[in-house]
């Protein structure tokens, strides 16, 4: 078949292939089909892509400068894609065979060793245990008054309690980059939870360990709500709820604050669950807020002059939906009054197109069937409603905003709707850059690290560009987790605290440095 034949049949099939057909019960089955990785090299083979657009899934966009393209086919024109890939010049390998089998066993525990909370690739394990000497001196800083055991007393036991409850202490800390100007805490790789009230029936063990929320797999947003409500009763000297509002469906949308309530504090927004199908944010951040609440002595310095906002879970009933029907949905779950070829409606809005800073621009559709649909107007969804809300009404100093997704591993900052400086760029470039060296000298990994629209696409009505050009609040970034490609979107639970620690890397490297900057 021509390479016309081909751009015929596609023009031809585009409404066919993915017809967006909703699932309001059982599962929709993704045997078959395959993520391939394109590599254009031209503009006309990123062009030649385009042509795609409406016949398979891309799981990343195509930007005027991408060299990497993940796309889904399923298996009616895998054949057909491919051959219309290589007619085009355009290089690609076969990333995952078949999604369905990565979507079976996503979420399985693969041993009785994926329990223990030693997160940290082998090899790092093993360079803490051996080389220690070598964070003394890390970055130039004297590190050593921060690695001596903690000497602060133990939380003592309420009258009712029988016996002094065990304490897990962390006494290593994290550096960061060369041009660190303080140092980033660090708990032990072996230190799980702390700091809990001796009622509990087993000594050391989280007092909310029966809301079964753990960490080895993807949780459901009833246990995550659970366990939001279990530590807020029982860490109710650290952390409290703030209910900002309901989801189209009716879920509960709760934000911890995690800090003395001293409102004179600077103040950090932290959010996770965005899109639907990016189940490894919402585990990533609720494991953050694990840390913070339930570790002793590994956050004290930064809660100290921060107060932190969390919410991790900002689009629930489009992470419901991927749990139970359609593990590929990105959107929320709201009415939309639109409908497809075949006669059913297109539900929900994608929320990170639905933020009111140049809602409505570059990379964003007016199409309610489409999964980047922008909404009928900016904060169309009750979820993004909720969250301008409060971030406009809190009285709360917000120095920065940061909001986790996958895939990739990037640290990006605005714009991302369009290819634009802020007149601060080198101010989020410098936090930008320390946070990717620590995350590179701590966990073993690279990000990228760039303007959102630069580095990858122009997006319009993302959330970090609303909370830099219309929330005003500084320090602004998205980023995206692990990993880059192998697995995509399917990243298997076993890898939730390796992703988890990263993610401490990173709110710890940028709270120092810009903790730096305020007064003292």
């Amino acid at each position: 078949m021509s390479l016309s034949s081909l751009i015929l049949f596609f023009s031809a099939h585009q409404a066919f292939a993915f017809p967006g057909i909703e699932i309001p019960v059982g599962k929709r089955l993704y045997n078959g089909y395959k993520l391939l990785r394109a590599t254009p090299q031209t503009d006309q083979q990123r062009g030649s892509l385009l042509l795609l657009q409406e016949g398979v899934d891309f799981w990343s966009d195509i930007g005027p400068e991408s060299k990497v393209v993940d796309i889904m086919v399923d298996p009616y024109h895998v054949e057909r894609v491919s051959e219309y890939l290589s007619l085009s010049g355009i290089n690609f390998e076969v990333m995952i065979e078949d999604l369905q089998k990565e979507i079976d066993t996503e979420n399985d525990v693969d041993s009785i060793s994926d329990i223990s909370d030693e997160f940290l690739p082998e090899k790092k394990r093993d360079k803490r245990q051996n080389q220690n000497s070598e964070l003394y001196s890390l970055f130039g800083l004297n590190l050593l008054p921060f690695l001596k055991p903690q000497t602060r007393p133990r939380r003592k036991p309420q009258p009712s309690d029988q016996r002094v409850p065990r304490v897990i202490q962390n006494s290593n800390q994290l550096p960061s980059s060369n041009s660190v100007s303080s140092t980033i805490p660090v708990p032990l790789p072996t230190a799980q939870t702390s700091s809990f009230p001796s009622s509990t029936s087993k000594p050391g063990a989280s007092p909310c360990a029966p809301t079964g929320m753990n960490w080895i797999q993807y949780q459901s947003f009833a246990t995550i709500s659970a366990w939001l409500d279990c530590m807020a009763a029982n860490f109710s000297n650290k952390m409290s709820l703030i209910h900002i509002g309901k989801s189209s469906e009716g879920r509960d949308l709760k934000v911890v604050k995690i800090g003395n309530g001293d409102s004179n504090k600077a103040a950090v927004f932290i959010d996770g669950g965005i899109h639907a199908r990016e189940w490894v944010s919402p585990a990533s951040v609720t494991y953050l807020i694990h840390r913070m609440v339930e570790t002793v002595g590994e956050y004290d310095s930064l809660l100290d002059r921060f107060n932190v906002y969390i919410l991790p879970v900002v689009n629930p009933d489009g992470y419901e939906y991927s749990r139970n029907h359609d593990r590929m949905w990105r959107k929320t779950r709201s009415r939309t009054g639109k409908k497809n070829l075949f006669g059913n409606e297109c539900h929900g809005v994608d929320p990170n197109r639905n933020f009111g800073y140049h809602w409505g621009g570059y990379g964003a559709s007016d199409d309610a069937c489409k999964e980047t649909y922008r909404g009928s107007h900016a904060f169309s969804e009750p979820e993004t409603l909720a969250m301008k809300n409060f971030l406009l009404s809190e009285k709360a100093d917000f120095k920065l905003y940061l909001t986790f997704h996958s895939y990739g591993q990037y640290i990006l900052y605005p714009w991302g709707y369009d290819k634009l400086d802020t007149r601060d760029f080198r101010d989020l470039k410098r936090v930008g850059d320390i946070t990717g060296n620590a995350l590179k000298r701590l966990n073993g990994v690279t990000y990228q690290i760039g303007s959102a629209a630069k580095m990858l696409y122009p997006a319009s009505g993302g959330s970090d560009d609303w909370a830099k050009g219309g929330a005003g609040i500084k320090y602004s970034y998205t980023v995206e987790l692990p990993d880059t490609g192998r697995h995509g979107f399917i990243l298997p639970a076993r890898q939730i605290k390796t992703v988890g620690f990263q993610a401490t890397t990173v709110v710890k490297a940028m709270l120092t440095e810009i903790g730096s900057y305020l007064p003292k």
